[in-house]
């Protein structure tokens, strides 16, 4: 409240000091100081600006630049020119600008200080220096939220696709560029500060989801970027698993409830939990193959869209099980060659192997060339039993937790990664009927992604209040999933991506690096200026109807 009071006076301050300017000048009307359209694009024709810039102060972030920019053009255009004078009219702009505006023996000289005929004014190189880092920051700062964003692929949850150091541009315009919901935050930097966990970001404006217009929707087979939705809370001394599960593995460790869990760790002194604004939680890259609307199901590892086998990618990295033939092995190279990531032991933990067998991650190419090899008596698609328990994770060799498989809620759903669903995706209009069972598929997002209050009691629901037995969603959800299924934190673990956290669309690659590689040959050339989705994710929607 304390800060809203400052800004407003702040903003009236600016709009007098403008009104005493206008006056000065003789401006035929100096009540636009009070329009805001009016009030900027009057004050552009006075510093000598085109009056379209005016539309600058409608794009958060930039705003703060750009409108920092008009106040020191302003002070320069009454010879108030050095340093410490333009940071006055930008910080102290609540009296300094009055004071330019009503002060008698303030005089305005014209734009940029000087008449015609006068000597330009001089700035020193440092002066030079900033105004050009200034103008680089707002363009860099226009095209990064606007136009694209730079990308590297940090893991291989989309192996074979997108590899592992493949740098890549992500488009912000094909599905309409959001406005931040944290304007003011620091340029070039996500959620942290370089070096450590210092927020990148205040808080203290934060503005609804919007976006502009763009030129598509989200569809299916798109390989997209997005704010992962269940990173809105985040243990921040180890975020690589999610928080929630984190909880979960507590609770299961301990034989507490989940309550109990999440009381503990908060109290736990070891531990620093911070949360997160849409804009600023990480950023995830993942293939989206279902949309709202969609019924989903993997059934024995094969994925399915409304009943109908869903695109399978080209490279898509997925178990097979081979067995040997006597005497036979497979050497290094051989493994190399067919890309062979074995999980045989993953998988055994809790899903014991017949003898001899071996489940290997492969694509549908290589275990083909596996196959004619001459080793094995047998190879073939490997998919965890139906009802099976879905194999445990080590995240950094600290966190073991119970593997957490939407909706979790193994009572109800003993679902796995290969046998799942079936699900249907929320669509914006959408109504569902709710009971107990269906609830635990949409709790997250009728109450954290849309925000409603949400009460269970005697088996009925109460919504904001309000009994009710159905829920209308707000907004478009989607589902999203790895080209490496058995290696992917998707969609299967967290459910349901809403359109809010849609950061843009895979475009490019503009490098590629192999980190096993190095010199010349670290470099991934046939990768260079790869269009992702004409390459990996052919716009048809044969699968569908």
């Amino acid at each position: 409240m304390i800060f809203l009071f400052v800004v407003l006076a702040y903003m009236i301050g600016i709009r007098i000091g403008t009104y005493g300017i206008f006056k000065k000048l003789g401006v035929a009307e100096p009540w636009k100081a009070f329009v805001p359209v009016l009030c900027s694009m009057e004050w552009q024709r006075i510093i000598d600006k085109p009056k379209w810039w005016t539309w600058m102060l409608f794009i958060p972030g930039v705003n703060l630049f750009y409108a920092a920019g008009q106040l020191t053009e302003m002070s320069t255009a009454f010879r108030r020119h050095g340093f410490f004078e333009h940071a006055a009219a930008v910080l102290f702009a609540i009296v300094y600008i009055p004071y330019l505006g009503f002060a008698p023996n303030e005089q305005f000289y014209a734009a940029g200080g000087v008449k015609p005929g006068d000597k330009p004014l001089k700035r020193n190189v440092i002066r030079e220096w900033a105004d050009a880092i200034v103008f680089a920051v707002v363009a860099a700062s226009l095209i990064r939220i606007f136009v694209a964003e730079a990308y590297m692929i940090p893991t291989p949850s989309m192996e074979k696709t997108l590899l592992v150091n493949d740098f890549l541009f992500v488009s912000k315009f094909h599905y309409g560029a959001r406005i931040p919901n944290t304007p003011l935050a620091m340029p070039f930097v996500h959620h942290s500060l370089p070096g450590g966990n210092t927020k990148s970001y205040l808080e203290w404006i934060k503005l609804p989801y919007k976006t502009l217009p763009g030129f598509q929707q989200v569809k299916r087979n798109d390989m997209v970027v997005f704010n992962f939705p269940a990173g809105d809370t985040v243990v921040l001394e180890d975020q690589a698993p999610a928080y929630y599960d984190i909880v979960r593995k507590y609770a299961a460790a301990n034989n507490v409830s989940y309550s109990a869990a999440r009381e503990a760790i908060w109290s736990d002194s070891r531990f620093h939990i911070t949360a997160r604004p849409v804009d600023k939680r990480e950023n995830y890259i993942k293939r989206c193959v279902g949309i709202g609307g969609d019924t989903l199901e993997v059934r024995e590892g094969v994925l399915y869209i409304n009943n109908l086998p869903a695109y399978q990618p080209e490279n898509l990295y997925t178990p097979y099980v081979f067995v040997l033939k006597p005497g036979q092995i497979i050497t290094a190279e051989q493994i190399n060659q067919w890309q062979i990531e074995d999980m045989s032991g993953y998988i055994a933990a809790t899903n014991p192997l017949p003898p001899n067998h071996y489940v290997v991650r492969m694509t549908k190419k290589n275990a083909e060339e596996l196959r004619n090899s001459g080793l094995t008596e047998f190879v073939g698609p490997y998919s965890l039993p139906k009802n099976a328990t879905q194999p445990a994770d080590v995240i950094n060799n600290r966190f073991i937790y119970i593997a957490n498989i939407f909706p979790n809620d193994t009572a109800r759903y003993k679902w796995n990664v290969d046998n799942f669903g079936p699900v249907i995706i929320p669509k914006k209009g959408w109504t569902v009927t709710l009971n107990d069972s269906i609830y635990q598929q949409y709790d997250r997002a009728i109450r954290v992604y849309e925000g409603n209050d949400v009460l269970q009691r005697d088996g009925k629901f109460y919504i904001n209040g309000q009994e009710t037995s159905t829920y209308t969603f707000k907004m478009n959800y989607y589902w999203m999933m790895g080209d490496n299924r058995h290696n992917s934190q998707d969609s299967r673990y967290w459910g349901f991506v809403p359109e809010d956290h849609v950061v843009g669309k895979a475009w490019f690659i503009w490098m590629s690096f192999d980190g096993s590689q190095s010199g010349i040959h670290k470099i991934r050339w046939s990768r260079l200026f790869s269009s992702i989705h004409g390459r990996w994710a052919p716009e048809d929607e044969r699968y569908t109807k």
